[in-house]
């Protein structure tokens, strides 16, 4: 599918969005969509004292475990008899929904979800199955040097009420803490059709799109209060901080160094994104991965990222060492933050940066799930209908000085906040 393919917007009358891209090579449907009921509502809609992260992703787990019509088992066979898919995943800021039908089974797969989305009854024994599947993830996640380090690092670097300060999964006390009345209260005041966007993208045409959505939506009314759905930026650290947790053990370290990173509506973010391709984003090529690993052989592996959302997640630095390396990993990751801070990338880099850039984004619009993810993403931040069309000039058009000022505002090299853990002693959080 091409990805000058043009998109509909529709708007049902109770706010929900549907965004529909036609591709009549086959009959199937893909549908990507989201609900505006993430994590970062888990704190303010607490039911009682304490924390209570992991709600929203609790909640979303739920929603198809059984509704006022269906049980667990009705749902599952209702999706698998016709050979559709059809799940939900509760993410930082949105619940994602993804499914794929046969274009002649888009009513029935619709009314599955909207039974999924609007009618979920949270039976006693799905919500203990639920949890316990969570708490296991939390396990699992204790266990491993990488996930210790990386959330640790988020809880240093965003203030405690923050939503980035929490990790969406919960940990063992809120897992445990959250009760039925937490999902019903959580479910009753986020879940509303203005929350709902709908990318489809297949063997459908704009009305045919419209008219099951609204048979399966068009009665799901929206509640009079704002919706809300904004995360405020986190106030910058005065200093620099760094902790050590203790994995006996353990044969690996990770280490992370995290700064506040860009939200994907910031106007620079595209230069944002080409000075992470250029340090640690560009996998085998990169700065850190031919510095760290290539010339020193210290890492199994580093790469940086950017968490960009409606809020700015963190932009982080991972690097996987032998614990005898650990210290000086980090000496080395804080030298190439420096430079780029300090010179910014070459316009060699900058060159290879937008080769890749440009080729790679054809190749994510060749499916229709691809296609329609873009656009739903495209509709969320604000981008522009046009959007696809002009991204490889957005990309073309950024310039090496605009990527400096960029590693310049974000690379702050003496207000990181760096977290090890591994097979070394403890060390309390402490400014250096």
């Amino acid at each position: 599918m091409s990805h000058t393919t043009t998109t509909t917007r529709l708007t049902l009358p109770n706010g929900l969005t549907l965004l529909v891209g036609e591709n009549h090579a086959n009959p199937t449907i893909s549908i990507q969509g989201l609900v505006k009921a993430g994590a970062l509502f888990d704190a303010a809609d607490a039911t009682a004292p304490g924390s209570r992260s992991g709600l929203a992703r609790f909640t979303a787990g739920l929603l198809d475990q059984g509704t006022e019509t269906r049980d667990e088992l009705a749902m599952a066979s209702a999706i698998e008899d016709i050979g559709a898919s059809l799940h939900f995943d509760g993410g930082a800021e949105t619940v994602s929904v993804r499914a794929t039908m046969l274009s002649e089974d888009l009513d029935a797969v619709l009314a599955i979800a909207a039974d999924a989305l609007r009618r979920p009854t949270f039976p006693d024994s799905q919500i203990e199955k639920i949890r316990a599947e969570l708490l296991n993830d939390v396990r699992q996640i204790e266990a491993t040097t990488s996930s210790v380090a990386a959330r640790r690092s988020s809880e240093l670097l965003y203030p405690a009420g923050h939503p980035f300060h929490e990790h969406r999964g919960g940990s063992e006390a809120s897992l445990r803490a959250i009760g039925r009345a937490d999902l019903s209260a959580f479910h009753r005041r986020r879940y509303r059709p203005d929350a709902v966007i709908l990318a489809m993208v297949g063997d459908v045409t704009p009305s045919q799109a419209l008219d099951a959505a609204t048979r399966a939506f068009g009665n799901w009314k929206s509640p009079d209060v704002p919706l809300g759905f904004e995360i405020a930026a986190a106030p910058a650290r005065a200093r620099a901080v760094r902790r050590a947790v203790a994995m006996p053990g353990r044969s690996q370290a990770d280490v992370v160094v995290s700064f506040p990173g860009v939200a994907r509506t910031a106007p620079d973010y595209d230069a944002a994104m080409m000075m992470n391709y250029v340090l640690g984003g560009a996998s085998l090529s990169s700065r850190l991965m031919e510095n760290l690993r290539d010339a020193q052989g210290l890492v199994y592996g580093v790469y940086s990222m950017l968490h960009p959302g409606i809020g700015a997640g963190p932009f982080q630095i991972r690097a996987g060492t032998n614990p005898a390396n650990a210290e000086r990993c980090v000496e080395s990751i804080l030298a190439e933050v420096r430079r780029m801070h300090d010179s910014g990338p070459t316009d060699e880099e900058m060159n290879a940066a937008k080769g890749y850039l440009t080729g790679v984004f054809p190749v994510r619009l060749e499916a229709n799930s691809g296609v329609a993810a873009q656009i739903l993403a495209v509709e969320l931040y604000g981008l522009g209908g046009d959007y696809l069309e002009r991204y490889e000039s957005l990309i073309r058009g950024v310039t090496r000085e605009a990527v400096a000022k960029a590693a310049r505002r974000y690379l702050t090299p003496k207000t990181y906040v760096l977290v090890l853990a591994g097979d070394m002693p403890a060390e309390e959080a402490h400014a250096l």
